[in-house]
Parts: C-alpha cells; structure tokens; sequence
C-alpha cells in the first residue's frame, strides 16, 4: 500500500486538552502513479503518554478514536470547510 498526505488538519480535543485530532486525506497510488490513484480519509488521534518510555510526549493512539459530539461535529465542520465533503 503506497500512499501520500494530500492534506491534513489537526486540533486539539475540546473534552481533554491531552488529546489532539489528527484528519487527513490520503492519495493512494494504484499502479498507474498518484495521479490515477483513489483518495481516502482518515481520523486518527495522539494522547499524551503517561507510560514510562513516552511519558510527557504526544503518541499516536493506536486504537479507535472515541470522541464527544461535540468534538464529532468539530470534525465535521472541519472537513467541510476543506471541501472533502
């Protein structure tokens, strides 16, 4: 799977300030180059650690973002206004 960022937003959650959003639109290369490839999403997040080998530093989550609605909504009205969607 061979991919570039097209773009990317991020923002910190407005429930934890230790969490921030990461959305990024991707370019997939499909055989024929980026040009003829396929675009997807995705919605990921960073915490900041609290284990001992990161702890203090932004990790990236590793498992399904759970987010409030009114962090959902934020996210929305951000890939609006980029006109992903």
């Amino acid at each position: 799977m061979v991919y570039r960022v097209e773009d990317e937003d991020f923002f910190i959650a407005p429930s934890n300030p230790s969490k921030a959003f990461r959305l990024q639109q991707l370019r997939f290369d499909d055989g024929g180059g980026f040009e003829g490839g396929h675009t997807e999403y995705r919605v990921c997040y960073y915490m900041i650690a609290h284990r001992p080998r990161m702890k203090g530093k932004w990790a990236f989550g590793q498992y399904a973002p759970l987010m409030t609605r009114e962090e959902l909504s934020l996210i929305v009205s951000k890939l609006r206004a980029k006109g992903w969607i």
